[in-house]
């Protein structure tokens, strides 16, 4: 399949790609932690599915990393996997951000720094902002596209 990297695209992918050891250096401080995603959990069992207060769910940044690749192609392909990077956008608010308080008691609870945990919220918001609107505006510009093909 042709590539077809629009500016959107572009910034989308240099955004995951600069997030990607913040995500690696959650997963390595949750397992030397063992702070899991609520007060008396373990890394083990939450990290993939649920997360932990410094990593969100590891599902969610390997999909960001595959969408980021798969955004570039044209068709329904590069449509989804676009969409799939503003969902993970909008989860990391909603998952990182808005559920600090649960977060700041499972960090306690295991012993990790308090501060990290306010660190990777700090990330997340702006970082899931980023995301959900430059997949809007990528989402939209290959409406405009599609539009202008057809006439």
């Amino acid at each position: 399949m042709e590539q077809e990297i629009g500016p959107f695209e572009g910034r989308l992918k240099r955004i995951v790609l600069a997030y990607m050891p913040v995500a690696i250096g959650g997963a390595v401080a949750t397992f030397a932690y063992d702070v899991g995603a609520h007060p008396g959990s373990s890394a083990r069992d939450d990290i993939v599915f649920r997360g932990s207060p410094l990593v969100p769910p590891l599902f969610m940044p390997i999909a960001l990393l595959g969408a980021s690749f798969a955004a570039a192609k044209r068709g329904p392909v590069g449509v989804v996997a676009t969409g799939v990077m503003g969902l993970v956008g909008l989860g990391f608010i909603g998952g990182t951000t808005f559920n600090l308080p649960n977060d700041l008691d499972a960090a306690r609870a295991a012993g990790s720094p308090v501060w990290a945990s306010y660190f990777v919220a700090a990330i997340h918001l702006p970082l899931g902002v980023a995301l959900a609107s430059q997949s809007f505006f990528a989402l939209r510009q290959r409406r405009l596209r599609a539009r202008r093909s057809l006439t």
